[in-house]
């Protein structure tokens, strides 16, 4: 099988595996060797794109997030982050979508809650602990 990685200028590479070109930025070839990297490393990798619409299990989705999963029933269960129930079950989908947007409100929470804690420090009114 023919395998070839070429630059092919204007910041892109040609990829060339079992006789198919492909023309891609030069991000897609830094992946793949992050990707190859941490596989050589023992790591588990997994590639997802952060708009997709593919779904994700409960365990799936509270893997995703860094949380555990009855963290994540939670945040299902009181509509933080949309689930869609699968027809004649139990069993609920969550989007990658959702996850990232919930995941990029906490991170907006978080930076506003730590912007006001310096706040409260840089203007003196931090009182330490006797």
């Amino acid at each position: 099988m023919e395998q070839a990685i070429a630059s092919s200028g204007s910041g892109s590479v040609l990829l060339v595996a079992g006789g198919v070109q492909v023309d891609a930025p030069m991000a897609v070839l830094r992946a793949l060797l992050h990707t190859a990297y941490e596989q050589a490393a023992g790591h588990r990798v997994r590639i997802l794109s952060p708009d997709s619409t593919g779904e994700l299990t409960p365990n799936q989705a509270a893997a995703y997030l860094g949380i555990s999963r009855p963290l994540l029933l939670k945040l299902l269960d009181d509509g933080t982050i949309p689930a869609r129930a699968l027809p004649g079950s139990r069993h609920r989908r969550i989007t990658v979508a959702d996850l990232e947007e919930y995941a990029a409100r906490k991170t907006k929470r978080r930076r506003a809650l730590a912007t006001a804690m310096n706040d409260v420090v840089d203007a003196d009114l931090y009182l330490p602990a006797d």
